[in-house]
């Protein structure tokens, strides 16, 4: 009940930003070409990736050219059993099993583009994913194989990489109180999320703590941690992380 009246006191503000390409690019024509034979699942998600971007011509011949210099990843699992053993809460007999597979996957990409005339640059980014097979109590005790976690990866990866090149716009949603009381954490909130809009995420980062320090509440903390993601995703150094 108290959540659905939160919930209601509050609306939801959105706007579009448009980000500028951390590479000065001279023409839209990228030729997107792996280091090694291990790189070329990355490149080939690069250049979809590129190739989806509007204006963007992706062709072997282009002058500006992204080598795919390194591509890790890796995979773990984790196996979560789950059983009752015979004579504890059954019967002498009775025995059940079941498991379940939890997959992790981290990967790191970096590329360089070169252009005549600009000087070579570098970008590195990483990313990361989780998969979770359903229950089984039948068939051998084999470890899933994890092909769709990894092209899960490497499209993130190549998504990233490209922001770097022609970044897309990007809309932001938050929620706001309306004629919030002077003073409290909803009013601190609002404010944050005017000073997020003009741009200033210092501000809005200080004032988003103050709101946390006037209600800790998840919510709060979720937005502070908002606020950290926009910053890293447009390059923003905040003065005090």
């Amino acid at each position: 009940m108290t959540l659905f009246s939160v919930l209601a006191c509050a609306h939801q503000v959105s706007w579009v930003e448009e980000h500028e390409p951390r590479y000065p690019a001279t023409t839209a024509r990228v030729a997107v070409i792996a280091m090694e034979p291990a790189c070329r699942p990355l490149a080939d998600f690069l250049t979809r990736a590129l190739g989806l971007r509007p204006g963007v011509d992706v062709a072997p011949d282009a002058p500006q050219r992204v080598y795919v210099q390194r591509c890790d990843d890796l995979v773990t699992t984790t196996l979560n059993v789950e059983g009752n053993y015979p004579g504890i809460n059954y019967g002498n007999t009775v025995y059940f099993e079941r498991r379940q597979y939890t997959l992790h996957g981290w990967a790191t990409g970096a590329i360089e583009v070169q252009a005549p005339g600009i000087e070579p640059m570098r970008f590195e980014t990483t990313a990361e994913a989780d998969t979770r097979t359903p229950w089984s109590s039948t068939g051998d005790l084999e470890v899933p194989a994890s092909p769709a976690l990894r092209d899960t990866l490497m499209r993130a990866l190549a998504s990233q990489l490209a922001d770097n090149l022609v970044p897309l716009p990007e809309t932001f949603r938050r929620q706001v109180y309306p004629n919030p009381e002077p003073g409290t954490a909803r009013q601190f909130h609002n404010e944050a999320v005017a000073s997020e809009r003009a741009g200033n995420l210092d501000e809005a980062v200080r004032m988003a703590r103050q709101a946390y320090a006037a209600d800790p509440s998840p919510r709060a903390m979720d937005y502070l941690e908002a606020l950290q993601r926009h910053a890293e995703r447009v390059g923003y150094a905040l003065k005090s992380p």
